[in-house]
């Protein structure tokens, strides 16, 4: 088991490592397209969704957003009901960097997972929805 978990490790950071290299020029870091896509969906979201939702640390979170906000990708502002709660929205500008960033990474994946044919690709993300599902229940509180 050893082996299969290094290669599972190499393979993983060398998508991430690749993928984090073609965001680069874009202006946007590790973890901030799904990030961005959830905001996307839940425009006037709290930091502590992002946190919940993208499975980071709150000080995590606020780090991309002062990055994302320094890029001009999302607007702060306070909740109308609540001066203690802060809002996040999209920017037109942040619309557009997920829209390129969503592109990159599909273009880069089917490059990536082309050596597979459309039955292994099937099969791979049946085992790895497999291992995700597994942790989540433990997140969750699963005892299993």
């Amino acid at each position: 088991m050893e082996k299969l978990g290094k290669l599972f490790v190499d393979v993983a950071r060398y998508h991430s490592g690749r993928i984090h290299c073609k965001m680069s020029g874009l202006g946007v870091g590790r973890g901030m397209p799904p990030m961005l896509g959830y905001i996307i969906e839940h425009d006037g979201c709290k930091q502590s969704e992002l946190s919940r939702e993208g499975h980071v640390s709150a000080a995590t979170v606020t780090v991309m957003l002062q990055s994302l906000e320094k890029n001009g990708f999302i607007t702060r502002r306070p909740d109308t009901g609540d001066q203690r709660c802060v809002r996040i929205y999209i920017t037109p500008s942040g619309r557009e960097i997920e829209r390129k960033s969503r592109e990159l990474i599909e273009e880069f994946d089917n490059e990536f997972f082309s050596c597979l044919d459309k039955e292994e690709q099937e099969e791979l993300g049946r085992l790895l929805g497999k291992l995700a599902g597994q942790f989540e229940k433990k997140e969750d509180g699963d005892s299993r």
